[in-house]
């Protein structure tokens, strides 16, 4: 979608955020219901039966991913009942899977999705997917549409905690097509650049009702989008970039100095919740991001730190900010909240930053205020949120937002709805 037609459909997206997402499965396309935590690849890709080699009665989440994936159809749905998904297989030997730019063999390392597919959890807090630092999670190559929906996606490291050739893209999704996540939270993952996701440029993911929090990079502690996004309802918190080694130990640890050297140059150091390079627009709708930390600046978000050098009069695309929280964010250097270079945020207003860095002035903007939030914890729906405390000025401070907030309670509950992804619900006596 070109620029101004992603703004102008904002609205139809507020519209039906609140609502449960809609299924893709249909009588005519194949369901995979998972039935074993082992993790083992598909004994017969492509036969339309889920049945792994390490048990042939049993399905398990790496092998009804490949039969999804090779469905004759191009779309499948996977269905990932409660429990603890623990990756074993790493990636092939000679291979370097791991810090690839898309992973080609879904045997072995993460999963891959070629095609369309959806892998529907039981809950954010019941099915847990975990990398266990063999490598990222999920990788969506260029003609993948995934819907990643109910689950948490943790432990994912392309990086091979150092050892991996080249620079490793997305802790726990690598996104080269098109990625759907719905009531999904991505927890403590790590990668060089985009901690949680990265997505590359032409790429625009859409993330609603979710939680991206306490993943690590040198760029995009929590996303690194290369190109535009959309993302409602979702807390982005407690994301942090890492120091880099010294040069020298750089060089000893990666084989391709130059592919590091330009990570270390510009790759890094930017965005700590959200690092935008540019190339389309990123538009972010009643969303907290709170805690989180950067080194160059963009504790929150960085916007437009592009690749080299450009003309202050080029614009890399817009940022849009509507009822969103930036707050409680930090950086060893530059901006705490925003840091905005070849780009432009653009307000749609009713937005609450407790610096001044993000150049709010629309109707509604609170810049330097304090929005007296709770610590990220299980405030009821289907990922954790951050409350928002008695007398927050967030309260009954926003219009136009979703139905729902990220919990799903229906919006507003006073006489307008609150700014960010919570939505703060009166008691009977007040």
């Amino acid at each position: 979608m070109r620029r101004g037609g992603r703004v102008a459909a904002v609205v139809g997206l507020v519209l039906v955020a609140g609502l449960p997402a809609v299924s893709r499965a249909a009588a005519s396309v194949p369901t995979f219901t998972v039935d074993s935590t082992v993790d083992a690849p598909d004994a017969a890709v492509g036969d339309g039966k889920c049945l792994s080699i390490a048990d042939g009665a049993r399905c398990t989440l790496r092998a009804a991913v490949q039969e999804a994936d090779a469905a004759a159809l191009g779309a499948a749905t996977v269905v990932v009942p409660a429990g603890r998904y623990r990756l074993t297989v790493p990636p092939a030997p000679g291979e370097d899977v791991a810090g690839s730019a898309e992973a080609v063999d879904g045997a072995a390392g993460d999963m891959v999705i070629s095609h369309a597919v959806t892998v529907r959890g039981a809950g954010a807090g019941k099915t847990v997917v975990d990398g266990a630092g063999l490598d990222r999670v999920f990788a969506v190559g260029n003609a993948g549409d995934a819907h990643l929906s109910d689950l948490t996606i943790t432990g994912g490291d392309p990086s091979h905690r150092g050892t991996t050739q080249g620079i490793s893209l997305g802790g726990a999704i690598l996104n080269n097509g098109a990625v759907t996540l719905d009531r999904v939270a991505l927890i403590g993952n790590r990668a060089d650049g985009g901690g949680g996701m990265f997505s590359v440029p032409g790429t625009s993911p859409l993330i609603r009702n979710s939680l991206i929090a306490n993943n690590r990079a040198y760029s995009g502690g929590g996303l690194r989008l290369d190109a535009g996004a959309t993302i409602i309802n979702t807390t982005i918190t407690g994301n942090r970039l890492m120091d880099l080694p010294a040069a020298t130990d750089a060089i000893q640890v990666r084989p391709f100095p130059t592919a590091f050297a330009l990570l270390v140059d510009e790759g890094s150091g930017w965005g700590g919740g959200i690092d935008n390079r540019g190339g389309d627009d990123v538009v972010i709708l009643n969303s907290t991001i709170t805690g989180n930390h950067a080194i160059k600046g963009g504790g929150g978000i960085a916007a437009g730190q592009g690749y080299a050098p450009l003309s202050p009069a080029v614009a890399l695309g817009t940022m849009t900010l509507q009822n969103t929280i930036v707050a409680d964010n930090s950086s060893t250097a530059g901006e705490a909240g925003c840091h905005v270079k070849d780009q432009v945020i653009r307000s749609l207003g009713h937005n609450l930053t407790s610096d001044r860095s993000c150049f709010l002035t629309a109707a509604g903007d609170r810049p330097g205020t304090d929005p007296r939030l709770g610590r990220l914890g299980p405030n009821g729906g289907p990922t954790w949120t951050q409350a928002l405390l008695a007398g927050s000025p967030a309260v009954d401070a926003a219009t136009s937002c979703p139905s729902t907030d990220q919990r799903g309670v229906a919006r507003p509950q006073g006489r307008q709805c609150d700014i960010g992804a919570y939505e703060r619900v009166y008691s009977r006596h007040r």
